[in-house]
């Protein structure tokens, strides 16, 4: 007959909440320190009229 197997430890249950609030704290951080980045700027709009205008080769009569 075999060992029986070591009991594990019960985690509590609020480890599950906490263990949720401290990810979106990560995120959060890490979301706010990209933003404060000098590197990190919106992207300007882009110009879709004139590129549409640059793709157009002939015009058809």
């Amino acid at each position: 007959m075999g060992k029986r197997p070591t009991p594990k430890k019960r985690r509590a249950k609020s480890d599950g909440n906490r263990h949720q609030a401290m990810y979106e704290r990560k995120q959060l951080k890490k979301l706010h320190n990209k933003l404060n980045s000098p590197f990190c700027r919106i992207a300007p709009p882009k110009d879709k009229a004139g590129k549409a205008l640059k793709g157009i080769t002939r015009i058809k009569a």
